[in-house]
Protein backbone atom coordinates (compact mmCIF):
# COMPACT_ATOMS: atom_id res chain seq x y z
CA UNK A 1 0.00 0.00 0.00
CA UNK A 2 3.05 2.34 0.42
CA UNK A 3 3.20 2.87 -3.43
CA UNK A 4 -0.16 5.09 -3.04
CA UNK A 5 0.99 7.45 -0.51
CA UNK A 6 2.10 10.53 -1.69
CA UNK A 7 4.73 12.87 0.59
CA UNK A 8 4.28 16.42 0.43
CA UNK A 9 7.89 17.94 0.81
CA UNK A 10 6.59 21.14 2.51
CA UNK A 11 4.63 19.23 4.98
CA UNK A 12 4.83 16.20 7.37
CA UNK A 13 1.61 14.84 6.74
CA UNK A 14 1.27 12.10 4.44
CA UNK A 15 -1.37 12.66 1.90
CA UNK A 16 -3.43 9.62 0.99
CA UNK A 17 -4.67 9.80 -2.65
CA UNK A 18 -7.95 8.05 -3.26
CA UNK A 19 -7.66 5.89 -6.36
CA UNK A 20 -9.37 2.95 -7.76
CA UNK A 21 -6.09 0.83 -8.61
CA UNK A 22 -5.43 0.79 -4.52
CA UNK A 23 -8.65 -0.58 -4.09
CA UNK A 24 -8.57 -2.60 -6.91
CA UNK A 25 -5.01 -3.93 -5.37
CA UNK A 26 -6.45 -4.30 -1.97
CA UNK A 27 -9.21 -6.48 -2.67
CA UNK A 28 -7.59 -8.81 -5.01
CA UNK A 29 -4.93 -9.56 -1.85
CA UNK A 30 -8.34 -9.47 0.33
CA UNK A 31 -11.76 -10.69 -0.91
CA UNK A 32 -14.79 -10.64 0.64
CA UNK A 33 -14.55 -7.52 2.15
CA UNK A 34 -17.26 -4.85 2.79
CA UNK A 35 -17.44 -1.55 2.07
CA UNK A 36 -16.95 -0.69 5.46
CA UNK A 37 -13.66 -2.97 5.60
CA UNK A 38 -12.08 -1.86 2.60
CA UNK A 39 -11.88 1.87 3.33
CA UNK A 40 -11.25 1.38 7.50
CA UNK A 41 -8.16 -1.09 6.54
CA UNK A 42 -6.90 1.14 3.72
CA UNK A 43 -7.80 4.82 4.68
CA UNK A 44 -8.41 4.24 8.14
CA UNK A 45 -11.94 6.11 7.70
CA UNK A 46 -14.15 4.51 10.03
CA UNK A 47 -17.35 5.79 8.54
CA UNK A 48 -19.78 6.01 11.61
CA UNK A 49 -16.96 7.55 14.13
CA UNK A 50 -15.77 10.32 11.53
CA UNK A 51 -16.70 13.82 10.70
CA UNK A 52 -15.28 13.47 7.44
CA UNK A 53 -17.75 12.85 4.34
CA UNK A 54 -17.71 10.08 3.03
CA UNK A 55 -18.97 10.59 -0.73
CA UNK A 56 -14.75 10.90 -2.07
CA UNK A 57 -14.22 6.84 -0.84
CA UNK A 58 -17.70 5.96 -1.76
CA UNK A 59 -17.58 7.69 -5.37
CA UNK A 60 -14.06 6.17 -6.40
CA UNK A 61 -15.74 2.46 -5.09
CA UNK A 62 -18.65 2.89 -7.41
CA UNK A 63 -16.37 4.31 -10.31
CA UNK A 64 -14.16 0.81 -9.92
CA UNK A 65 -17.68 -0.87 -9.92
CA UNK A 66 -18.84 1.35 -13.28
CA UNK A 67 -15.72 0.45 -15.32
CA UNK A 68 -16.26 -3.22 -14.48
CA UNK A 69 -12.93 -3.80 -12.50
CA UNK A 70 -14.60 -4.62 -9.37
CA UNK A 71 -17.80 -6.40 -8.41
CA UNK A 72 -19.86 -6.47 -5.43
CA UNK A 73 -22.79 -9.64 -4.50
CA UNK A 74 -25.06 -9.14 -1.62
CA UNK A 75 -24.43 -11.57 1.45
CA UNK A 76 -26.40 -12.45 4.66
CA UNK A 77 -24.26 -12.17 7.61
CA UNK A 78 -24.86 -11.99 11.16
CA UNK A 79 -25.59 -8.13 10.59
CA UNK A 80 -27.87 -8.49 8.05
CA UNK A 81 -27.31 -8.42 4.46
CA UNK A 82 -23.81 -6.63 3.48
CA UNK A 83 -22.11 -5.74 -0.07
CA UNK A 84 -19.43 -7.99 -0.60
CA UNK A 85 -16.70 -6.89 -3.23
CA UNK A 86 -14.71 -8.94 -5.57
CA UNK A 87 -12.52 -8.43 -8.38
CA UNK A 88 -13.54 -9.45 -11.85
Amino acid sequence: MKKYINVSKSTIFKLRIVNQEEIVDYILNNPGKTENQIMEDIYGYYRWYSRESNKKYADCLRRAMGKDLIGRVKAKTNFGRRYIYFVK
